[in-house]
């Protein structure tokens, strides 16, 4: 009987902890999206470091405004100008160079700091420009400007407080993240430039059949071009991972053998073959693995597409650890699915990220465009077996999905419709419009 799905991904998560030693490296913030944090990354400082504008305008006192309206108007006396970047200005200038009765203001630009000082409740607020009117002196010498306001102020209006955005150690990010643009917007707003990651897994991608073309010229008729060695190299990349395409591999167990040897010498995280792991006369995988030493955790496991799937842990070359090896089918979807459904838990496991989680849609049964699934008339879809069953599916921003029907795992055409994959588990022989279907992104 063959290894249930879960029991399956239990052994190759197992197998990952055990080999999950990456090295550290720094990265620079322009160059860490999408690598995987080594540690947990804090805020270094508060921010904003001090009291600041949230509006162009004029720092003043709201109390001396209370009385201000279109007929009285308060007016204020312009001290001084501050950008962002600007040190603050003084409050108790405001004292010394303050003429007659009239109140101080401060111009200050968004972002910039308030006052600062004894006096600073003088500068609470700040009136946003399009809400004063403007005024200037021109006699010589003062050439001093005015602003009067119409309406009072509210205390603390238009002011960004120091720490109000982080305060110092507020988490950025966990390890094992991803880390996205939004995390580097915010270390960047923190003044982190280098950030510890992961080194990223190094896998090596080989396809093997020797009826296989890599290159647009056929040696004859009845060979076939390679698809999965150019798909699970791009795939891989885009999931993050550094990827050498090592080439196709003649159904020749020797000289299979010696390149797949040659290859552990390169110190690879992980070795991906697909085809040559069934029970055909060609599919000489299963035994090589044996041959150079390699420990078989599994081989078959009851999903579909993708039954004959192996993975085993091989021997290192110099003190370099074991080195994962995955054996998936020859047939492309079921490569696919091999790979994004035993593999990259591995990986995920290897970099410490937490257990990937499905989301959940609604299963549609005709996407009003083609045929009911399985000629159900909208009513129900079946499946002839029961075991753990990844298809090629559509999901909608709506929350629903429906299952592409024409599944073989050896046609690459329907793939291309699809933006997803739905995961049937074990057990289920029959789903109705409105089941809960767990899917993933491709």
């Amino acid at each position: 009987m063959a290894l249930s799905y879960a029991d399956a991904v239990w052994l190759v998560k197992t197998e990952a902890q055990r080999h999950a030693s990456l090295q550290r490296e720094r990265c620079s913030i322009y160059s860490a999206c999408d690598r995987v944090a080594a540690e947990r990354i804090t805020s270094p400082i508060s921010t904003p470091e001090y009291d600041t504008s949230a509006m162009d305008g004029f720092a003043l006192s709201s109390t001396a405004t209370e009385t201000a309206s279109p007929e009285t108007p308060v007016t204020f006396n312009v001290m001084a100008t501050t950008t962002a970047g600007d040190r603050p200005y003084p409050a108790a200038d405001s004292l010394r160079d303050a003429k007659d009765s009239i109140p101080p203001c401060v111009e200050i630009m968004t972002g910039a700091p308030f006052p600062t000082g004894q006096e600073w409740e003088r500068f609470d607020c700040s009136v946003p420009i399009e809400e004063v009117v403007v005024q200037e002196d021109r006699c010589p010498p003062s050439q001093r400007r005015y602003v009067s306001v119409c309406k009072p102020a509210r205390r603390w209006q238009h002011r960004r407080f120091a720490g109000g955005d982080f305060t110092q150690g507020d988490r950025i990010i966990e390890a094992g993240d991803c880390i996205q643009p939004q995390h580097i917007m915010a270390m960047a707003s923190v003044g982190l430039r280098e950030i510890p990651v992961l080194r990223r897994p190094r896998i090596a991608v080989f396809s093997t059949g020797s009826e296989l073309m890599s290159d647009a010229s056929k040696a004859h008729q009845f060979m076939i071009y390679d698809a999965n060695g150019p798909y699970l190299t791009s795939i891989l990349r885009q999931w993050g991972f550094d990827v050498v395409f090592r080439g196709v591999l003649q159904d020749d167990s020797a000289a299979m053998e010696e390149s797949i040897v040659r290859a552990l010498d390169y110190g690879y995280d992980m070795i991906v073959t697909s085809g040559a792991v069934s029970a055909g006369r060609c599919d000489i995988i299963p035994g090589l693995v044996k041959r150079i030493g390699g420990r078989t955790v599994f081989h078959k496991v009851a999903v579909k597409p993708g039954h004959p799937i192996l993975f085993a842990m091989l021997p290192p070359p110099r003190e370099t650890g074991e080195t994962a090896f995955f054996g998936l089918p020859g047939n492309t979807v079921a490569a696919a699915a091999c790979l994004r459904f035993f593999a990259l838990p591995y990986l995920r496991t290897l970099q410490r990220q937490s257990p990937e989680e499905p989301k959940a849609a609604a299963l549609r049964l005709s996407n009003g465009e083609t045929e009911p699934c399985n000629g159900a008339a909208g009513k129900v879809l079946t499946f002839r077996e029961a075991p753990d069953i990844f298809r090629p599916a559509i999901s909608t921003q709506s929350g629903q999905v429906w299952i592409i029907d024409d599944h073989s795992p050896g046609k690459t055409r329907p793939f291309l419709q699809a933006n997803c994959w739905a995961h049937i588990p074990s057990g289920v022989s029959e789903m109705r419009a409105g089941s809960r279907v767990d899917i993933y992104p491709l």
